[in-house]
């Protein structure tokens, strides 16, 4: 029997593959962006201004909450 995976790795799994459409949903959000740049998925350079405007925003808006 396999070992369960918490939906929060099957969903960044999914955002890290380029080729899948749910996948590129998924990369718009803020928190997903994140993570991705935190394990090395992306970098900044593969966001736009905007997307990077937007996980700034995301950002300092929940850095405050921690």
């Amino acid at each position: 029997m396999s070992k369960p995976e918490h939906i929060h790795e099957i969903l960044i799994r999914i955002a890290s593959d380029l080729n899948d459409p749910f996948g590129h949903t998924l990369r718009q959000c803020p928190f997903i962006q994140a993570e991705l740049i935190r394990r090395k998925l992306i970098s900044l350079d593969d966001l736009t201004d905007e997307q990077i405007d937007r996980l700034i925003e995301w950002d300092q808006q929940n850095s405050s909450k921690k």
